[in-house]
């Protein structure tokens, strides 16, 4: 390693575990120390290679690409490497998973690799909870192949990138548990759910739903009614997604559950972040769940307040965070659709939103404050 030896990184990478926005500097300086362009941290869920956020500066497009595009999902590294980690080996580099001839003529390499100029590669394996970890480095043509020689001095990081894999889960799980306390002071049903979208933890709030409008069954959070089940798993799976933060762009991050004859339920998703956690199979998600029949409203002033809207705005905006649509809001308000749609117009210039459902979530956000 050139400049620092790894003992150097040692407590920069406990502080990371409090302190997440510091992992990209940290993988960066681990980079160059190593002469590669980037570092990052990687796992598998059995079938694709997940690459943990943040990752170093010199890799945010070319992994971002990765996901994009889909190589993630057959990464030839991946696929050589992570048996081979499983079997014992500590250490790879590129020489051990690729061929001369696949690196001149398979599509990963000339596809993706080339174009970012990223041939080379290295990587250390660290096992963790029956599942495997790697620290990978990468290198473009001018820096050359890492050597297993050059690859041995990160030997002395192994057990305590394990420690800290182990730490970050935990804080996950304490923000988590921090945040189902707060949605209780704030009278909202909330659960929290691991990586693979099992229920951790749910707080007192969301028992009255049990059995009624939800059910955990083997560990799994269901709606009872099968349509609306279908828009929460939709939501779960958006929220446990690998790589969320570049692939789930734009999409809508919360789902309504009717109940005949009352009003809907919206239930929304909020990533717990960490630092890694994309890579971690501990608290990754919370559920929270606002009932737009409950006697806890949304105070009219609060929207004056905050938004600057006029008395009107503020029926018509109320009215459709009870769950009204706008048909029913200009008719419950006696108004015309015309005149209605000018207020929501109003509202959303006001409000920086631009979709009637962005509006909803919130009102219905305000209502817990």
């Amino acid at each position: 390693m050139h400049n620092s030896g790894p003992e150097f990184f040692l407590d920069r990478l406990y502080d990371a575990v409090l302190e997440p926005d510091a992992w990209p500097r940290i993988l960066d300086d681990m980079a160059r120390s190593m002469n590669a362009v980037g570092a990052c941290l990687a796992s598998s869920d059995g079938s694709r290679t997940l690459i943990a956020q943040p990752v170093s500066p010199g890799l945010v497009d070319p992994i971002q690409d990765f996901v994009t595009s889909g190589w993630y999902q057959r990464d030839l590294r991946g696929a050589r490497a992570w048996p081979a980690f499983r079997e014992g080996r500590t250490m790879l580099v590129e020489h051990d998973i690729s061929t001369e001839s696949e690196r001149r003529r398979s599509a990963y390499h000339n596809e993706w690799l080339r174009p970012w100029d990223l041939p080379w590669w290295g990587a250390m394996g660290v096992g963790k909870d029956d599942r495997q970890y790697g620290l990978v480095l990468l290198r473009n043509d001018v820096q050359g192949p890492l050597s297993h020689a050059e690859m041995e001095p990160l030997r002395l990081l192994r057990p305590h990138i394990t420690r800290v894999l182990s730490l970050v889960e935990l804080f996950a799980l304490k923000q988590g548990e921090a945040a189902l306390d707060a949605m209780e002071g704030m009278d909202r049903a909330a659960i929290m759910l691991d990586g693979t979208g099992r229920v951790l933890k749910f707080n007192p709030r969301t028992e009255p739903f049990l059995g009624v409008d939800l059910d955990v069954v083997h560990g799994r959070l269901k709606a009872r009614h099968p349509a609306n089940d279908r828009g929460l798993q939709k939501l779960i799976a958006r929220m446990i997604a690998p790589f969320r933060d570049l692939a789930a762009k734009g999409q809508q991050d919360w789902t309504v559950i009717e109940r005949p004859g009352e009003k809907a339920i919206v239930v929304s998703g909020l990533p717990i972040v960490a630092g890694l956690t994309d890579i971690l199979g501990g608290a990754r998600a919370l559920i929270v769940v606002n009932d737009l029949g409950s006697s806890a409203g949304v105070d009219p002033q609060k929207l004056k307040a905050l938004f600057g809207l006029t008395p009107a705005e503020v029926r018509l905006a109320m009215k459709l965070g009870a769950g009204m649509d706008l048909s029913e809001v200009s008719e419950n308000l006696e108004i015309s659709i015309g005149t209605a749609r000018h207020h929501l117009k109003s509202i959303f210039q006001k409000t920086d939103v631009r979709r009637q459902g962005e509006l909803i979530k919130l009102i219905n956000r305000i209502g817990g404050l």
